[in-house]
C-alpha cells in the first residue's frame, strides 16, 4: 500500500510540475481557455486535490505507515 500511495503523490506532483513549467516556457498566452495547455494545468491541479487520495493524504498515509506498526497507535 505505501507503493501505491507514493506513486499516486509522485504522478500528481509530477504532472502539475510539468504542466508549470511548460506554462513558464510558453508564456502567458498559454493559459488561454481556448489552448490545451491550461486545461492540462487545471486538470492536474485539481487532480491532487480531489478525494479519496489527496496529495496531502498520502503523504500522511505514507509518514503513518513508516513510523508505525499495523494497529499500533499513539496511546
Amino acid at each position: 500500500m505505501l507503493r501505491a500511495y507514493a506513486a499516486q503523490f509522485s504522478a500528481m506532483e509530477g504532472a502539475n510540475e510539468i504542466a508549470t513549467l511548460a506554462i513558464r516556457t510558453c508564456g502567458g498566452q498559454a493559459m488561454l481557455k481556448s489552448l490545451p495547455l491550461e486545461r492540462i494545468y487545471r486538470d492536474s491541479r485539481c487532480g491532487s486535490l480531489m478525494l479519496p487520495w489527496t496529495a496531502e493524504l498520502c503523504l500522511d498515509r505514507i509518514g503513518r505507515e513508516a513510523l508505525y506498526e499495523p494497529g499500533e497507535s499513539d496511546e
